[in-house]
């Protein structure tokens, strides 16, 4: 998708089996955010994404690069 803008993100996550299994929140400058809604999940070769709902009805697309710790955002309509 052309024009689209990464940004970093901190993520609260349930973690059963493994470490980043389900998002719960999402904090962006200092606003924390509950996931209202998991759209949907997958796992690609050096990152897990997460198509979410938070509870002011934005969408987001999360990444996580559990090689580096982090987790980053792009906002989608």
């Amino acid at each position: 998708m052309e024009g689209l803008r990464a940004f970093r993100v901190r993520v609260g996550c349930y973690s059963g089996g493994r470490y980043a299994e389900q998002p719960r929140w999402v904090e962006r400058e200092g606003v924390r955010l509950e996931v209202a809604a998991i759209d949907s999940r997958w796992r690609e070769q050096d990152r897990l994404g997460f198509r979410v709902t938070l509870e002011d009805s934005q969408r987001l697309l999360l990444y996580y690069l559990p090689e580096e710790d982090i987790w980053s955002a792009v906002e989608v309509s």
